[in-house]
This record gives C-alpha cells, structure tokens and sequence, in this order.
C-alpha cells in the first residue's frame, strides 16, 4: 500500500504532521480497541501496526499490516464510527493521531489529501478482498501461497526474497493454527516452493507459488 506522507507535496505533509499528536507504542501494545468509538485517523510514522479479528477465544486474523507513512482505519475515522477492529504494535511504534475534525478539515481544504487519502482506501479494500479469499480458500498450503505473495509483494528488492514475518504472524494472517502453519511451509518446501534457512522462509521464485494459487 501506498506511503501516503510521502505521496504529498512536503508543506503538506508538515501540515498533516502538526495537525496530530506523535505517540509511541511498544511492541503487542493496542493503540485501540474494536468497537471504540473512532476519533482520530491513525498514521504510522514508524514500526507496524496490524489490524485483527478475534473471531473466537484464542484466536487471531490479522486482516491488514501498516508500515512507516501509512494510514488505516479510514472510514470509520471519516463517519466518526465504532472502529471494525483492533489496532496493536507489532513492534516499538511511534503512531501519528488526527484528531477527527482536523482530519475532516484536512480533506475539506486539500484536494491532494483527499485524493491520496482516497487512494489509500482503495489499496487497503483490494488487500481486505485479498484476506477474504485467503481465508474462503480450504488449502492451507494455498492459503500459506497466497499470503507469502502477498508479504513478497511488499518487498521492493529483488529475488530473493526473504520473508520476515515469523510463523505466527502466517498463521494469523491465514486463519490457521501455528501448527498447521508449520507443517504447510515444509511441505511447500518439500515441493521447492521455497527454501527454509535457519529458520528464515526464502523465495528463490514466486512462479511456484503462483502455480500454487491459481
């Protein structure tokens, strides 16, 4: 997904800077809670924040990851909302917050916000599409695929490509057990659909893993 502060123009990016307030958040820290009431829009400044579901005691689904300039839980931050789901710190974090009505007031004075900010939407629907059909799919080596292209495709370097997501962090963001997990990548490295290093997943190729999905 897009970098939206370094989409913008630098007066407006200072601008969107002081229009919030910087805090920071410690690793597994909730920056809020599904179904608080929505008044700010978060950005990430840096660190990752993951989005998550808490379908049933015990169990976690990442349903989005923000990096470093990137914004989320839009919509409910623009109708002022309960929020959809839970925000917390993968890691040390620092999290601009927008208070909800400078944030509107943003969008009414800055076609080029809006536009970005409309931008931003769009890509964070097409990855909610991409769980959904990661999480409708039965296969969970397919579900594994589909999620290590997704993570792959958020890598800008060229192959190979290390995945630096740790098992757990799959498993959530597939709807799987960590066991299950485990057991799916070695097999999709058995099938040299990867390569296992100490530990470390490693895509020598996406083209197995896109044969693997279709």
């Amino acid at each position: 997904m897009e970098n939206l502060l370094k989409s913008l123009e630098g007066d407006l990016s200072d601008r969107i800077i002081r229009a919030g307030t910087t805090r920071s958040y410690g690793q597994n820290q909730p920056i809020f809670f599904e179904g608080d009431i929505a008044t700010f829009l978060p950005i990430v400044l840096s660190g990752t924040v993951k989005m998550v579901k808490f379908p049933e005691l015990g169990k976690e689904v990442i349903l989005g990851l923000f990096h470093a300039g990137q914004a989320f839980a839009i919509p409910p931050a623009m109708d002022g909302k309960q929020f959809p789901a839970t925000a917390i710190a993968t890691d040390n974090s620092e999290v601009l917050l927008i208070p909800r009505e400078k944030f509107l007031d943003l969008l009414r004075s800055s076609a080029e916000f809006s536009s970005a900010i409309t931008s931003s939407m769009c890509g964070i629907l097409r990855h909610q599409v991409g769980t959904i059909q990661i999480l409708a799919t039965p296969s969970a080596e397919q579900r594994i695929a589909a999620a290590l292209l997704r993570l792959a495709g958020e890598d800008i370097g060229d192959l190979p490509i290390e995945i630096a997501y740790r098992r757990k962090d799959i498993a959530e963001m597939t709807g799987l057990s960590l066991e299950t997990t485990i057991r799916a990548v070695r097999r999709l490295a058995r099938k040299d659909c990867l390569t296992i290093v100490g530990g470390r997943i490693i895509l020598e190729s996406t083209t197995p893993l896109r044969n693997l999905v279709r």
